[in-house]
């Protein structure tokens, strides 16, 4: 398979009117597109539904989120190793299968230790491959576009979340939640597998060309503030190894502060469709305000793109972390469709945040080569942050009767984490 994606970009490229990296960039957005499948936002549908149909807990339903953070923690190194030996097409392309019939699954999911298995092992597809494959192939063909193409990957992902929400609520409504991950399931693999299998090539190389279609030697790093070893002078593109990386500060403050966020975004994201029917919201309204939620994530991802090429990390990093905050304190606040859609809105700006700037991070800071092991290991701050969120919020419901508790704490938690970051410096050669 690998030669014959190799003969089909080798005949492309030059036909196409633009560089072939663009066309690695939709195939990678075509998997996260379809990774939304088990989104926690997706998953925020069928909550109150499940909740009554099943007469399962929130807790227990969020539950399944953080089984499959954990059982990510010890699946990303091994992932991350395999994306820089086999290739992340591979990877991808295998992935999407997985989810489809994971996904699918669920629809025969009636009792709690089927509903973990099947959606438990979506996540780990959500969190592992797809988020290190898809960002280590398009790093590889991006230096100075780096931020825009991780964008672009992301808007894919944002209008793949809008599409699911839109499935899940209308086939639930109108048929049952059974059909809702049928449907589901259907449309991972009608539209990923053969672009992940067909059209990636794992780097500008294989094809003759160059990071970003530039002239030899015309690369630079953006975002990175410094070259780590090995830089080659004339490009001043960092190159570290898995060891050297894990040397640095820098690394372990990014996996640190970047798990917090993802802490926050999840322990948010599992309960938010039941906690704005908590507040009145219809079932079709909190769907209208998870859908701008991904409509402003879309957009977002764009301009994050733009903003982290021109910006350096820590900067970035910092100002979504107190955008994290000022979200989280936000919640509290809604009492009204209206103030839900603009906090909703504001989650999405911090969400799009979230998948952007992470990737270029690791990138920027730590170079291409390694970039597959260095994510594997940079995930799993991420992994156990989701493992703990949704499991806060849903115990601080449990307990209190409300959620007040734990969005105090995630916004608490995210200051911290922007004066963490903030005060941190990139990586520098030994």
């Amino acid at each position: 398979m690998n030669n014959i994606s190799l003969a089909i970009a080798r005949y492309l490229s030059p036909r196409l009117p633009f560089y072939y990296g663009w066309v690695v960039v939709f195939a990678a957005g075509t998997t996260v597109f379809a990774r939304m499948a088990p989104s926690v936002s997706i998953l925020a549908i069928f909550l109150s539904p499940m909740t009554e149909e099943f007469g399962w807990s929130r807790t227990l339903i969020a539950g399944a989120v953080s089984v499959g953070a954990i059982t990510s923690i010890f699946v990303s190194p091994v992932v991350g190793w395999a994306v820089d030996r086999y290739g992340a097409r591979l990877i991808l392309s295998v992935s999407m299968v997985v989810l489809g019939v994971a996904v699918t699954s669920l629809a025969w999911a009636t009792i709690p230790a089927f509903f973990y298995l099947g959606f438990a092992t979506g996540r780990v597809i959500f969190h592992v491959p797809v988020q290190i494959g898809s960002g280590a192939v398009v790093s590889r063909w991006f230096i100075r576009k780096r931020g825009r193409a991780i964008g672009v990957i992301y808007l894919a992902g944002a209008a793949g979340n809008i599409l699911g929400i839109q499935i899940a609520s209308l086939v639930i409504s109108h048929w049952s939640i059974s059909a809702a991950w049928i449907a589901l399931g259907i449309t991972v693999v009608a539209v990923s597998v053969l672009p992940a299998a067909l059209l990636i090539v794992e780097r500008p190389e294989d094809l003759g060309l160059e990071p970003d279609g530039l002239p030899p030697n015309s690369a630079i790093t953006p975002g990175a503030e410094t070259v780590g070893p090995q830089a080659a002078p004339s490009q001043g593109e960092v190159d570290w190894t898995l060891r050297e990386a894990m040397g640095t500060k820098s690394l372990w403050v990014l996996t640190g502060v970047v798990g917090t966020l993802f802490l926050i975004q999840a322990g948010v994201s599992v309960h938010i469709g039941a906690f704005f029917q908590d507040r009145g919201l219809s079932l079709t309204l909190v769907a209208t305000a998870i859908t701008i939620n991904g409509i402003v994530n879309a957009v977002g991802s764009l301009v994050w793109g733009a903003v982290i090429e021109r910006t350096p990390v820590r900067w970035a990093m910092a100002f979504l972390m107190v955008l994290t905050a000022g979200s989280a304190m936000a919640l509290l606040l809604v009492h009204s469709v209206i103030a839900a859609f603009v906090v909703s809105a504001v989650i999405g700006i911090v969400g799009s945040g979230g998948n952007v700037i992470p990737p270029v991070a690791y990138a920027s800071y730590f170079g291409r080569r390694s970039i597959g092991n260095i994510r594997g290991i940079g995930e799993t701050g991420v992994q156990i942050g989701q493992t703990i969120g949704p499991v806060l919020s849903g115990l601080a419901f449990d307990i209190n009767g409300s959620y007040q508790v734990a969005f105090l704490t995630f916004a608490v938690l995210a200051l911290i984490g922007a004066g963490v970051v903030s005060l941190s410096k990139p990586p520098r050669a030994l």
